[in-house]
């Protein structure tokens, strides 16, 4: 079986849309932990599964614990972030046929590094490395880190997982639509994200999640594909979430992503898929449109 690097240079691959938005369906609330919940709930786990493998991706997510210890105080679960991680790993893992990679999904602490907040770089590195051990334990094939902010605390993720785990690392920035182009909650512009998480290790940089349109997401790959050679990764939410009776509703069709997708391969991105509000339709779409150009 070829590598992971070297399967996305052959080809871009479809990866997992939306979990938890997703898994609503089968009575998550939004408002718990998700990993935890996959626990007591692995026949959901296993449901949502295989709906993205019969929608085409080749790339799944695991999201144990959906952040570091800081994130997992609010349900009394600081201490399982390394079991979270692992036990959760290991259940898409077990679903996964062989040419199926399963991702660990590494995301943002939730606080602020010093000076603007009272986070030590060290504690951090060190919360990451919890994220890291419980993943590679699982038997993730990838580490991606994502929906980042600031460009340091990704930079921090991204050396953790270079330095606890022999494994391919992607690194996807959060990006938003403002007057001055994309840039990140934190003020970080696509060209300045590419070149220091490259720098940082990671083998696949780009954007996930955040207020970016899907247009505004190719200006964000042409940008990081001036200041880098390395694959990119386009997983963009589905719009911004509307509540309409009662129903939370997002703009951006299943259609739109699979023309969209077109132009994210050609600006570079070797993985492709969607974030919030996006569907296993969503990843069929796009699966479908990047096939036709094969």
């Amino acid at each position: 079986m070829p590598s992971f690097l070297e399967d996305i240079e052959a080809e871009p691959l479809v990866c997992f849309g939306a979990l938890a938005t997703v898994l609503m369906q089968k009575g998550f609330d939004l408002s718990g932990c998700l990993g935890q919940w996959c626990l007591e709930h692995p026949q959901a786990l296993g449901w949502l599964t295989e709906q993205y493998l019969d929608a085409g991706c080749r790339i799944l997510g695991a999201a144990g614990s959906q952040g570091c210890r800081w994130r997992l105080e609010r349900w009394g679960l600081q201490d399982r972030v390394v079991e979270l991680n692992r036990e959760v790993t290991k259940l898409v893992k077990a679903a996964a046929p062989q040419d199926v990679y399963v991702a660990g999904l590494i995301m943002s602490s939730g606080r602020m590094l010093e000076p603007l907040g009272d986070l030590d770089p060290e504690q951090l590195y060190d919360a990451f490395r919890e994220e890291v051990v419980g993943y590679v334990e699982g038997g993730a094939d990838v580490l991606w880190v994502m929906t980042m902010t600031d460009i340091e605390e990704a930079a921090l993720a991204v050396k953790a997982a270079k330095d606890f785990a022999h494994l391919p690392i992607i690194a996807t920035m959060s990006f938003d639509s403002t007057p001055k182009g994309p840039h990140t909650m934190m003020g970080v512009d696509p060209k300045t994200a590419a070149t220091r998480l490259v720098q940082a290790g990671a083998d696949v940089v780009g954007h996930n999640c955040g207020g970016a349109t899907l247009a505004e997401t190719t200006r964000i790959l042409r940008e990081m594909a001036e200041v880098t050679t390395r694959p990119l990764a386009s997983k963009p939410n589905a719009g911004k979430p509307e509540v309409v009776d009662g129903a939370v509703l997002w703009s951006a069709t299943p259609e739109q992503y699979a023309a969209e997708a077109l132009a994210w391969a050609d600006a570079g991105a070797r993985i492709v898929g969607g974030c919030c509000g996006t569907t296993p339709e969503h990843a069929s779409r796009i699966r479908a449109a990047l096939g036709r150009c094969e």
